[in-house]
Parts: structure tokens; C-alpha cells; sequence
């Protein structure tokens, strides 16, 4: 249920005041075109290239695109793709559901291994923030988490102050714990 309703508030917030483009990565610099940076909360040195083969997002076209843009997992898909593998797989007796942690965790058990790229917000009303938070579906240790400040009032909430920032901060994320990723600009 909760994922749920973060689902809803995320297309909510996203179609509210945001044109969710996406956006290429550009090659002079490796990073999306944004006009702050997001603030990275935590983030754990792994090594990234050995679970890099594929990474499940939410069902927003926009998420998938743009990650798919940063051009270093191998696969990028949708929870729904995820469901539809599994069903084709034969194993809705071992993954009933992926509505929740337990279902995405059997799904990496299952199915095959994976990373979790997961939207979730914190706080509320003028302190409201978004967040990417990069998961082991197996473990659910959270291994980076990045957010922007949704300020409706002043900057406003768009791809420029709070999505591109939150991608630009994955891709350094992934710089840092990858030996085989290489920025656009190289």
C-alpha cells in the first residue's frame, strides 16, 4: 500500500510542476543538464560493476529513460517488465507479488539478481525532499541515497533543481565505485 501511494504522490509531484523530459547526457561534461546538486545522504563503496547487469525502477517512462542514458547497467527495466518476466519464468508460486520489499527481495532469490533503484520523498510541506535510493533487493542495504529539496514556492519543482541533480549525483556514485564506467566526455 505504500508503495503505492509514494507511486501516486511521485506522479502527482512529477506532472505538478516538472516537464520530466529526458534528457541525454551531455557529452562535453558526462552529466545531465542541471542547475543545482542534489545532496547524496548516504552512500556505500561497493563494487558496482559486479552488480551491474541489471537495475529495476519504478513504472515511470521517465526514470527508465534517463537512467538507460547514463549507459552503464546492462539492463534498465520496469517493475512491471519485472512481473512480466516472471510470469513467463513460471515462478508467480515463489513471487507472488512485487508490491512490496518482500516481493522485490524474492524476485532477486528467484528470478535473477538485481539492483533496485527506488523513488521515495521525505518530510512535508515546505521540508518535502525526493530521493533516489540505489538497493540490494537481496540484503535491501540501501547503498546510495541522494535527494533535492521539492521547493513548489521559490525555485520550483522541475528536471533542472531536482532530477537531473539526483542523476548527475548517481553517476558520480557510480564513477567512484566502478573500474569499467566511462564519463560521455572520455
Amino acid at each position: 500500500m505504500r508503495s503505492r501511494i509514494v507511486a501516486i504522490a511521485f506522479s502527482i509531484i512529477c506532472t505538478a510542476c516538472s516537464s520530466m523530459k529526458v534528457a541525454e547526457v551531455d557529452k562535453a561534461t558526462g552529466y545531465f543538464p542541471a542547475s543545482t546538486k542534489a545532496t547524496v545522504v548516504a552512500q556505500k563503496s561497493i563494487d558496482l560493476d559486479t552488480r551491474r547487469g541489471m537495475v529495476v525502477v519504478g513504472n515511470s517512462e521517465f526514470i527508465l529513460g534517463q537512467l538507460r542514458n547514463i549507459n552503464y547497467f546492462g539492463e534498465v527495466i520496469t517493475v512491471e517488465e519485472l512481473e512480466s518476466r516472471i510470469i513467463k519464468a513460471g515462478l508467480t508460486d515463489k513471487i507472488p507479488s512485487l508490491r512490496d520489499k518482500i516481493g522485490v527481495n524474492n524476485a532477486a532469490k528467484h528470478y535473477r539478481p538485481f539492483l533496485w533503484l527506488r523513488f521515495d520523498t521525505r518530510g512535508s510541506g515546505t521540508s518535502e525532499y525526493a530521493r533516489f535510493i540505489l538497493v540490494d533487493p537481496l540484503t535491501l542495504e540501501e547503498y546510495f541515497v541522494t535527494e533535492t529539496h521539492l521547493d513548489r514556492l521559490w525555485k520550483g519543482v522541475n528536471d533542472q533543481n531536482n532530477w537531473y541533480p539526483m542523476f548527475n549525483a548517481l553517476i558520480d556514485y557510480i564513477k567512484q565505485n566502478s573500474k569499467t564506467y566511462r564519463s560521455q566526455s572520455n
